[in-house]
C-alpha cells in the first residue's frame, strides 16, 4: 500500500467520524405534559412521571414551575400538579425543557445522568458521566 492510498483511507475514516460526532442524540425523552382544565385550575396530570424520568425531586420541579408561572400550586396525592389558574400545554412543555436544560444536562458532556449536591449555600450539578461539577444558578 502507497503512501498516498494510506493518507486517502484516512481522510476517509477522519470524515465519516466527524459525521458521526455531529450526531447528537439523547436518551432522555421527556414526556408530553398532559393538562387538563377543571374550573379555574389546570391539572398537570403525568407530573410525577416527568419528575421521575429527570431525576429530580418533584417539590423543587413545582417550586420552578409554580414561580416561572407566576402562581401558586400544589401535589394531589395521585402525583399530580395542581396550577391556580389556566395554563396552556405549550407553557409547560417549554418550562421543564428549560428546567432540562439549566438543572439536569450536564453542560461539559451533554449527558442527562447527572445529580445535584448542597455545598454550604450553592447547589452544584454532578455529572455521573464525566464527573464534572458546575455550580447552578439561583
Amino acid at each position: 500500500m502507497s503512501n498516498s492510498d494510506y493518507r486517502t483511507l484516512l481522510d476517509r475514516v477522519k470524515e465519516g467520524l466527524q459525521k458521526e460526532g455531529m450526531k447528537k442524540v439523547s436518551r432522555l425523552v421527556l414526556p408530553t405534559p398532559e393538562v387538563n382544565f377543571v374550573g379555574n385550575r389546570t391539572y398537570l396530570r403525568n407530573f410525577k412521571e416527568i419528575a421521575d424520568v429527570i431525576r429530580r425531586d418533584p417539590n423543587k420541579l413545582l417550586m420552578y414551575l409554580a414561580r416561572e408561572l407566576a402562581t401558586a400550586a400544589s401535589l394531589d396525592k395521585e402525583g399530580r400538579a395542581i396550577f391556580i389558574g389556566r395554563k396552556s400545554k405549550d407553557s409547560f412543555r417549554v418550562l421543564i425543557e428549560r428546567y432540562v436544560a439549566d438543572n439536569v444536562i450536564c453542560p461539559v458532556c451533554g449527558n442527562p445522568d447527572t445529580h445535584i449536591e448542597r455545598q454550604r449555600k450553592i447547589s452544584i450539578l454532578v455529572c455521573e458521566a464525566c464527573g464534572a461539577k458546575s455550580p447552578l444558578k439561583g
